[in-house]
């Protein structure tokens, strides 16, 4: 038994002498061009199954994810964050993505042997030695899910659809604003904004996606630079804010506060409750004392005397929106500008009906900035 234990210490020992060499003097070729060792794909990818069923949420979690302007966000995020590794659907990958190890799979091929819930674990958390990324917010899951939405829609055959290219209205606009002239602002907001917001800012009546044609360009240029430093949340925003310099922030808040008014005037209100819009409208106009809540007109409109550019319209944006907005200040998930504290001072007395009736009046308001 002794010399059992003995022979088991001098090979232990030897086992990390040799270890330390290989590791020490460079020997373990870490080429992407080499492929890995045999049995060692098969044992990475398994884990990689193992671990992704352990611990996706449960079925009882997952939201709807059929309704069509959550299917759009997602493709607009992906589009811009992840086709260039898996591809778009119909489309080849990028030969620089396959000259990675493990490559990154095509859309198609990613998605075929997951559900939702798997999916969602997935893009939340990403996956270890694979290049595939974890999510840039973790405080937020509604963002995740809406790239969930289009992946298995995609799944479905549902999806087949690509990038809007075509520079939006306007992009022809002379002159400088900031420091960058307004064509290169143009060309910024086509890289960057053009596949979730659309053309002109209107989204395409999208009621998860903010219109931004409502918006002062001292609004949009705050979000912008909060997405940018984190005090913001939202993966989606995050990507696209994040390798924006502040001289393109500028030119592109002006950019968009420039833009077209023509399409101020389309306005889908939807299925409103008059009873919730009458109670948002008293509300958002006079609060409730009793409830220690403050009121909306004084900064987010409507009002007869102008307001401060640092505050964003709300009059014409989607219910959903609206709703999800509130929801996230409610929960502490909502950052903002730096004058987010009022918010935060403002939303806690607000009941989940407050903040429906708030959305629902909102919503019937025709936009305007």
């Amino acid at each position: 038994m002794r010399a059992f234990l003995k022979a088991t210490l001098v090979w232990a020992i030897l086992a990390a002498i040799g270890a330390v060499l290989v590791v020490g003097l460079g020997l373990y070729n870490v080429s992407a061009r080499q492929g890995h060792l045999p049995g060692v794909s098969w044992v990475l990818h398994t884990a990689y199954k193992n671990a992704v069923w352990l611990r996706a949420p449960s079925e009882e979690e997952v939201p709807d994810l059929t309704p069509p302007s959550l299917v759009d966000l997602g493709q607009g995020h992906y589009e811009n964050a992840c086709a260039f590794c898996h591809a778009m659907p119909g489309q080849s990958r990028a030969e620089t993505a396959l000259s990675m190890l493990p490559a990154p799979p095509h859309i198609t091929e990613a998605v075929a042997d997951w559900e939702p819930r798997h999916m969602f674990w997935i893009v939340k958390n990403g996956v270890k030695m694979s290049g595939m990324p974890a999510w840039p917010s973790q405080r937020r899951d509604d963002d995740v899910w809406a790239v969930v939405a289009f992946l298995t829609a995609v799944k479905r055959g549902e999806r087949h659809g690509e990038a809007q290219t075509e520079l939006p209205a306007g992009g022809d606009l002379a002159g400088e604003t900031g420091s960058l002239p307004l064509a290169p602002a143009a060309a910024v907001y086509r890289d960057q904004c053009l596949s979730c917001h659309g053309r002109d800012g209107f989204a395409g009546g999208n009621v998860f996606i903010p219109r931004l044609d409502t918006l002062p360009a001292a609004y949009v240029a705050a979000s912008l630079q909060a997405y940018r430093s984190g005090a913001r949340q939202s993966g989606i925003m995050q990507q696209a804010a994040s390798q924006l310099s502040d001289p393109q922030i500028a030119a592109l808040a002006a950019y968009i506060a420039n833009q077209s008014r023509d399409r101020l005037a389309e306005h889908e209100v939807g299925n409103l409750d008059p009873e919730l819009v009458s109670r948002g409208d008293v509300l958002a106009h006079g609060g409730d004392e009793k409830a220690n809540i403050p009121s909306c007109v004084s900064c987010h409109g409507p009002a007869s005397s102008p307001r401060s550019d640092h505050f964003p319209p709300l009059a014409g944006q989607s219910e959903v929106f609206l709703r999800d907005q509130l929801m996230l200040w409610k929960s502490g998930r909502r950052g903002g500008t730096d004058r987010a504290l009022m918010m935060h001072e403002a939303i806690p007395d607000l009941t989940k009906a407050d903040m429906l009736a708030l959305a629902q009046y909102y919503a019937s308001l025709p936009p305007s900035r």
